[in-house]
């Protein structure tokens, strides 16, 4: 009987308890921002109890930002309530193409908002050559004018009702990619990727506020990105990214390395870390603060998306990865949230076995554990918590933004 006892409650400890399994639930958005040609959020901030999101339109008309397109492309700053009411939306750009890329939010109350744009290059008027007959005066077609590669820096400042208060712009070498805007005392700091040729390198360059630029910096010779940053509590920057070349004393290991960069507030790389796995590409293309950094990890047959928080540089205090057709994007707040594109088990949720890949949210707990799990309809492109609100995604469908809150 003893035995019979003691084998039953042996059931009853390894039999794992579904009601300790995280059920996943589907979230609705908010408001949808339909659009009708490529258009792009690529980044988002909560102040206060609204929600700022900036981007790229090249849409003719919309009905979320006003006026009509100037260039082949505009930037754009809309702000919303935590309900989905549009509080106001700027349209950022003039006759040339511009894209808006990265939000800060300054002390004063502004936010600045980071881009790239080019500038047409205006042709001499056509004439008729001296001496050429035409009869039949027929028109001589204006030249159309070309402009020049997308190597400007684009700075805006913007009150907080919308109202355009300044902007300055950097010209560039080469093909400009801002990815992060960080706010550090009285300057601005810039980080991203630029271009030439075949050669990618990251890039430092910092600001005043009065629009006095900072010679740039550059990270890397021919093959190291830039995704993203945070500023430190000592006025460093942690920047992540991506590189098959070495930096610093720091050598390649496989096929492309996730990087994890100390840099110092003047631009001086301080500090390297490498992720890697033999025969992988991986990424770092998202940070949040305390060091939450989520990426991907590239193999020859799968994806996975991967996140990881860190207590300093090189020291994971856990990590984890799923089986994804996408990155990872993070955002630190009580808990740890991730967002990815699901194409495998879950650990925590048992039933998950998606059929086809499908966009999830899921919240983690101070060990990486999975406390809760969402389904969303669309691939999500930014998110970002709050004490103040909750977590807030925007997805997109290829058609319209979704904007969803989870509180």
């Amino acid at each position: 009987m003893k035995k019979v006892f003691l084998f039953a409650l042996l059931i009853l400890i390894t039999v794992p308890n579904s009601s300790n399994a995280a059920s996943i639930k589907a979230i609705k958005s908010l408001v949808d921002l339909p659009y009708s040609n490529n258009d792009q959020v690529s980044d988002i901030a909560i102040s206060g109890k609204n929600i700022l999101l900036t981007g790229t339109t090249e849409s003719p008309s919309s009905n979320w930002v006003t006026g009509s397109l100037s260039g082949l492309s505009d930037g754009f700053l809309i702000s919303y309530t935590a309900t989905g009411i549009q509080n106001w939306g700027l349209r950022l750009g003039n006759f040339n193409n511009e894209i808006a890329t990265s939000i800060a939010l300054d002390q004063d109350g502004s936010i600045w908002v980071v881009g790239a744009g080019n500038n047409l290059i205006q042709p001499t008027p056509p004439t008729n050559p001296t001496g050429v007959l035409n009869p039949d005066n027929v028109p001589i077609n204006p030249i159309q004018a070309p402009s020049s590669p997308m190597n400007r820096v684009k700075l805006w400042q913007v009150s907080n009702s919308g109202a355009l208060i300044n902007s300055f712009e950097y010209v560039t070498e080469n093909v400009i990619y801002p990815k992060k805007l960080l706010v550090s005392g009285s300057n601005l700091i810039i980080l991203g990727t630029s271009y030439s040729g075949v050669l990618t390198r990251g890039f430092f360059l910092s600001a005043s506020k009065s629009g006095v630029f900072s010679n740039i910096s550059v990270i890397g010779n021919k093959s190291t990105q830039i995704n993203s940053a945070i500023i430190n509590n000592d006025s460093s920057i942690t920047a992540v990214g991506s590189s098959s070349e070495q930096i610093l004393k720091a050598k390649p290991i496989a096929k492309v390395d996730a990087i994890t960069l100390r840099i110092s507030n003047a631009g001086v790389i301080q500090q390297v870390a490498r992720a890697t796995l033999k025969s992988t590409s991986r990424s770092w293309d998202s940070i949040d603060l305390g060091l939450l950094q989520g990426g991907k990890v590239t193999y020859s047959n799968k994806t996975e998306a991967a996140v990881t928080k860190f207590s300093a540089l090189s020291k994971p205090v856990w990590n984890v990865r799923y089986l994804s057709r996408s990155t990872a994007l993070v955002a630190a707040g009580k808990n740890s949230w991730a967002t990815f594109v699901s194409s495998g088990a879950i650990k925590g949720i048992p039933t998950w076995k998606p059929k086809n890949p499908t966009p999830v949210v899921l919240e983690l707990g101070k060990k990486g554990e999975l406390i809760n799990a969402y389904t969303i309809a669309s691939p999500a492109v930014v998110i970002d918590t709050s004490t103040d609100i909750g977590t807030v995604l925007v997805t997109d469908s290829g058609k319209s933004f979704g904007l969803l809150l989870i509180n």
